[in-house]
């Protein structure tokens, strides 16, 4: 999908199918790898076909399961990982991000280059990506923002929404939310954290949580 000089490439990694996303700045070649989530050699050969510079790793939440490839990346590419703050405790806690238990590993990852917050612009080439700070599914969950595209990560799924049952999540804060993008103007195409893309407007038509 391409909106405005953005175009989206999805990829399905791991064995949670977990949507890993390449937003590229296509003036410039530039690329946003969004929650790598397992899988780098699929990454790295993707990244090399279609000659694409990859200029930051943007994680939407810190679960093991958008993080799997996430060293490699930064080992092999150089590029600066961004992570709301309040998934930074996340990120270098293996217990917390559930990689111990269920991502076989307890090798805490390195802190992230910048700790971004609610409203802060991160930019990509040409274009600026907004981030929204969405918690419920985690403390630190976020909303990027394009153009008109939304990468939702775990909070807002096609006719559902993420769980608020593990480490940080709470039911609340995630209704709280999902009424702040409940409450943006004009549609979008949600890209969320797994399963298949939608929009806004048929989320706040059919999706229970939205309507």
């Amino acid at each position: 999908y391409c909106g405005g000089t953005v175009k989206v490439l999805k990829f399905i990694l791991g064995n949670m199918q977990t949507n890993c996303y390449f937003l590229i700045n296509e003036p410039t070649g530039l690329c946003a790898v969004v929650d790598p989530a397992d899988e780098y050699g699929r990454i790295a050969a993707k990244l090399a076909e279609k000659n694409l510079t990859i200029d930051k790793i943007l994680l939407t939440h810190a679960h093991f399961d958008h993080i799997m490839a996430l060293r490699a990346l930064r080992e092999k590419t150089g590029a600066p990982l961004y992570v709301h703050k309040d998934d930074v405790e996340m990120l270098t806690d293996p217990k917390k991000s559930l990689m111990a238990s269920a991502g076989g590993c307890s090798r805490p990852e390195d802190p992230p280059e910048h700790a971004v917050s609610d409203g802060d612009v991160i930019p990509l080439g040409t274009e600026s990506i907004r981030v929204m700070h969405t918690p419920g599914h985690t403390k630190g969950s976020v909303c990027y923002i394009v153009d008109d595209i939304i990468i939702s990560g775990d909070t807002l799924f096609r006719g559902s929404i993420g769980r608020y049952d593990f480490y940080g999540g709470d039911y609340g804060q995630m209704l709280a939310s999902l009424d702040k993008l409940k409450a943006l103007d004009g549609d979008y195409r949600v890209y969320p954290g797994h399963g298949s893309s939608t929009t806004l407007e048929h989320e706040k038509e059919t999706n229970y949580y939205l309507m």
